[in-house]
């Protein structure tokens, strides 16, 4: 016997569910990334390539400002991109991206990349914040035992129903007025980074906020000049973008839904 509620109140279309492995789009919902994050500039391409010097090519390991996809990507020869900026990819005339070479798992990213995410991703959620504080506002059970908060690391039952209960006489207008109804809560933004990153590195049963990561993307693979499977159609993706989302952080961009694993 299932523990799924059956016609269970539906949350706000940002964060609705569906199933693990289920790759079919809703209608209207569009996974092509036109912005990225850039994480790290590799001048010698990744740490683990053993080839001779003169074989390696810079790359750059960035996110996607749309579905926070983790993606490797070739720059323009000469171009070195700052890290923590937003940048157009897959049009003409681009500042710093030539193409894309393909998506990367979490564990294929460079230290440094690493450690610039978290910092890349609170300032992607606070610039998102009217977005993000919905996923409080309008929280959903997932199944007869668990909320759709307690996700979130940290939170348990008890925190998990203060949210609740401040919900139900109101939305909440922002993280501060969040912080401010349930003082328990100190840091909702980190909570939030905190679970997208857990869900980038895969093996979870929800996946809330980022895209759920290809199993072929966990698959051992070669360095030097191989990718992972997915660079042809990432690059046709890529080459395939035309105009952008328009300059500075766009806060109506859509990540991943629930994706329920069986």
């Amino acid at each position: 016997m299932t523990d799924e509620i059956p016609n269970r109140p539906r949350a706000d279309p940002t964060f609705e569910h569906r199933r693990h492995g289920d790759r079919k789009q809703e209608s209207g919902r569009d996974d092509r990334e036109e912005w990225v994050w850039v994480l790290d500039y590799l001048p010698y391409g990744r740490e683990t390539d053993n080839r001779p010097v003169y074989q390696k090519k810079p790359l750059i390991h960035a996110l996607g400002d749309n579905k926070l996809i983790l993606m490797e990507l070739i720059p323009i020869e000469g171009k070195i991109p700052p890290v923590h900026i937003k940048t157009h990819i897959g049009g003409r005339d681009e500042e710093y991206v030539e193409r894309v070479k393909s998506r990367i798992p979490y564990d294929d990213l460079s230290n440094g990349a690493k450690m610039e995410l978290p910092l890349v991703l609170e300032d992607y959620v606070i610039a998102n914040e009217e977005r993000f504080i919905q996923f409080f506002s309008k929280a959903a059970p997932l199944s007869m035992r668990q909320n759709s908060l307690e996700l979130l690391p940290g939170v348990g039952k008890k925190l998990m129903l203060d949210v609740l209960e401040e919900s139900k006489k109101g939305p909440f207008e922002g993280f501060a007025d969040l912080k401010t109804r349930v003082p328990a809560l100190h840091n909702p933004e980190k909570l939030i980074v905190q679970r997208i990153i857990e869900e980038m590195k895969g093996d979870q049963k929800y996946y809330v906020f980022a895209a759920q990561p290809s199993r072929a993307l966990t698959q051992p693979h070669e360095e030097g000049g191989r990718s992972h499977g997915h660079g042809n159609r990432d690059n046709r993706h890529g080459s395939n973008h035309g105009g952008g989302h328009g300059g500075g952080r766009d806060g109506g961009n859509r990540s991943g839904g629930y994706g329920r694993r069986d």
